[in-house]
């Protein structure tokens, strides 16, 4: 069995990405599917940006952990509410102002969005009161309140706090991770996740990145902009 310890992921980026991933191991049982860099102009490419298709890696990788108190703790949060988040920022957090819209015809309903269902999947989503809080799965660890409005059919985040703390906190990418985790784990969309600008691009350190911060629930990475609402190509097939 080869085992992958993600040394790398459990420091902070030259970007400053928000708890990379201290709290992921990962394991699989032989060599992972390569990590595919894909032009936009790809005809297999099901987006209109250049970027990482680590799909098959991610889907081949197994998520575990040396560290009992941590599994006790993933094991133990996967009955929390998120109520313990409810007047709390994340430490060291720097508020980002920003405008991210999303469709919404509705009322705002209090309590979890998305719910980690595996140890493959990396975040827990809460909404209480006007504010998004979005946690590591793993750990419980707050690494994003996202402050919304709802009016004129639509949900706006205004603000985001985030962790200043790493050097080189690149901020925009804050903003990018937060529109991707409300688009793929709220509203299951399929799009390309973001990539903090420090990272290295060798396809491989892609993959493992892109896992310990999304696991199953990403397949496409880019470094280019994704805070816009057109990034599937017509009629494309796009991954599931």
């Amino acid at each position: 069995m080869i085992k992958f310890l993600q040394g790398l992921l459990g420091k902070k980026s030259s970007s400053g990405s928000a708890d990379a991933s201290s709290d992921t191991e990962a394991l699989l049982k032989s060599e992972p599917p390569s990590v595919q860099w894909l032009s936009k102009d790809d005809p297999k490419n099901p987006f209109v940006v250049d970027g990482y298709d680590c799909l098959a890696f991610v889907r081949s990788m197994l998520s575990s952990t040396q560290d009992p108190g941590v599994a006790a703790s993933f094991t133990a949060l996967r009955g929390s509410l998120g109520q313990e988040h409810v007047g709390r920022f994340p430490s060291d957090s720097v508020a980002l102002d920003c405008r991210l819209a999303y469709p919404f015809d509705g009322e705002t309903s209090e309590g979890v969005l998305f719910k980690a269902a595996r140890m493959e999947e990396k975040w827990d989503i809460y909404l209480y009161g006007d504010r998004l809080y979005f946690s590591r799965s793993w750990t419980g660890g707050l690494a994003f309140v996202a402050q919304f409005s709802v009016a004129g059919g639509s949900l706006t985040i205004s603000q985001i706090s985030a962790s200043s703390s790493g050097t080189g906190m690149d901020y925009r990418y804050a903003v990018r991770q937060v529109d991707y985790l409300v688009r793929s784990h709220i509203l299951k969309e399929s799009l390309p996740h973001p990539l903090p600008t420090g990272l290295d691009r060798d396809p491989a350190s892609i993959g493992l990145f892109s896992f310990s911060q999304y696991g199953w629930l990403c397949c496409f990475g880019t470094f280019d902009e994704t805070l816009r609402r057109d990034l599937a190509k017509a009629q494309a097939d796009l991954p599931t």
